[in-house]
Parts: C-alpha cells; sequence; structure tokens
C-alpha cells in the first residue's frame, strides 16, 4: 500500500481528518515522563501516541526538536518506528524541508526512506526538477511539496507573480510522475481555496497548514474536500501537545481533548 493510500484509508476508517505533529519541547514535558534526556522524550512520545492515534490519520514529526541531541536520530527513527510498530495504518511525514541537487537529495532519500523509515517526507521545491525527480524512484512514500506556506513572511517569495501558483502547477503536471506528491496549502492565506481544489486531482491529498497557534482557521476546510469528502489533512503539533500548564495533573486528558475537538471541529466542516 502507498503512503498516500494509507492517508486516505486512515482519514475513512478513523472518520478524521486530523495530523498530529510530534514536536517534542523538553522544556514542557510533563516532569511526571520518567528517565532522562532522549529517553524521557520518547516516553513522552510514546505516551502522546497512545492518547492521540485513536482520533487522526497522520503523524508529522518535526526533524528540527531532535536534532540537538546527541543520539537524535536514533531518537528519530525509534519515534517513526514506535508508531509503525503499533499503529501500522497511520502514516508518518517527516518535516525537514529539504531541497537540493541530485546526489545530494539521493542522500537524503536514503537516510529518510530508508534508515528512518519515513512515509513521506516534506520538500522545498526552489531547486525544481533535482529536488522533485527523486519521488519517481519511490512510488510507494510521499513527497509533500511547500506550495503556499502559512508563515506570514512566506509573501515576499511565493506572491511574486504568482508563484505560489506556477509551483502547484508543477506539482500536479509536471513533478507528480510516480503520483505521490501532496501539496502545502495554507489555512492563513486569502486565496480561492474552491478554485485549487478544481486544479488539484481528486486523490491528491492537501497538507492543509498553519492551523492553532499560527492563526490558521478551517472555516473554508470544505472547500478543498475531494468527492468523497476526505482529501485534507490538518496539523496541530503545540495545541495538541501541550495544551495544559506546566505539570497539570491531568495532562493526559487534556491532550486526549485536545485532539478530540479539534477532530470535530474539522468533521463538522465536512458535514
Amino acid at each position: 500500500m502507498t503512503t498516500i493510500e494509507k492517508l486516505l484509508r486512515a482519514m475513512k476508517a478513523r472518520d478524521s481528518l486530523v495530523c498530529v505533529g510530534l514536536d517534542p519541547d523538553y522544556e514542557k514535558i510533563p516532569s511526571i515522563i520518567k528517565g532522562a534526556g532522549e529517553d524521557r522524550v520518547l516516553n513522552f512520545l510514546k505516551e502522546v501516541v497512545q492518547i492521540t492515534a485513536p482520533h487522526i490519520c497522520s503523524y508529522k514529526v518535526q526533524k528540527a526538536f531532535f536534532d540537538p541531541w546527541d543520539q537524535g536520530h536514533e531518537l528519530l527513527r525509534m519515534t517513526i518506528s514506535h508508531v509503525h510498530r503499533h499503529h501500522p495504518d497511520i502514516p508518518v511525514f517527516l518535516d525537514c524541508k529539504i531541497g537540493d541537487i541530485d546526489n545530494t537529495m539521493d542522500a537524503y532519500m536514503a537516510n529518510i526512506f530508508g534508515t528512518l523509515q519515513a512515509d513521506g517526507v516534506l520538500l522545498n521545491p526552489y531547486m525544481g526538477d533535482d529536488v522533485l525527480a527523486p519521488m519517481a524512484k519511490y512510488p510507494d512514500k510521499a513527497g509533500v511539496v511547500l506550495v503556499k506556506t502559512s508563515n506570514p513572511g512566506a509573501s515576499i517569495v511565493q506572491d511574486y507573480g504568482g508563484l505560489w501558483k506556477h509551483i502547484l502547477h508543477q506539482v500536479i503536471e509536471r513533478w507528480n510522475t510516480a503520483g505521490n506528491l501532496i501539496p502545502v496549502i495554507a489555512s492563513t492565506a486569502d486565496i480561492d481555496l474552491a478554485e485549487v481544489r478544481t486544479i488539484i486531482p481528486d486523490q491528491m491529498p492537501i497538507l492543509f497548514a498553519g492551523f492553532g497557534e499560527q492563526g490558521g482557521t478551517v472555516d473554508q476546510l470544505r472547500q478543498l474536500l475531494n468527492s468523497e469528502g476526505i482529501g485534507v489533512f490538518v496539523n496541530s503539533s503545540r495545541g495538541i501537545l501541550y495544551p495544559y500548564p506546566i505539570d497539570c495533573p491531568t495532562w493526559r486528558s487534556e491532550i486526549e481533548l485536545a485532539v478530540i475537538t479539534m477532530k470535530a471541529k474539522l468533521n463538522r466542516q465536512r458535514r
């Protein structure tokens, strides 16, 4: 089964469009979590996965939160492995926004899809064909391509001459030779989402970015749904992992409430 097939099946099976960002901020991890250093981070993430897995369709792991640790690469591998072992139907996307020349991309892909066994990776398309061509070698994996992102500073580049629209067309018409690409569209952007959906093929999922702490809303989510009422997934990291005061004794139930509330909010938009 391909990553995109797994993602779409998880949306249906779990009746959810929620993607949880596994971004471990050590200072916010409850003190009750046992261990130290990487062990404590992994124990926390295992708890988060156990709490959230019944309510979501995917995870997105931000590599930047793992890199500072001496054994950060192994911690990242073990986090992805834990999800695969306990919830093999949930895809895990690695957020590192890579984009480089051909031989460098080959090295990245061998690590991400080989050693780490991620189901997908976020890609920065600025260097063009060299970035996207390697995805054809991994038809069972997915490349999540930055098209229209949610950070405020992106407009100086992405809005110039309609560049983001040009990138979206390349994702669909030029680079998607293996049928395994997913565009990123911002929930913070003032754009015609209904028009965007008409451009994107029905079975091509969309990562709707910027919800939660970045100020994005899902008021127009339904305009991006495909013909089956799915096809969009929405990421939240801090809003689900840390919805509680430090050392709140009910932190587990607070995380569960946050993910269930987000799922319900997205489903109201669907229906």
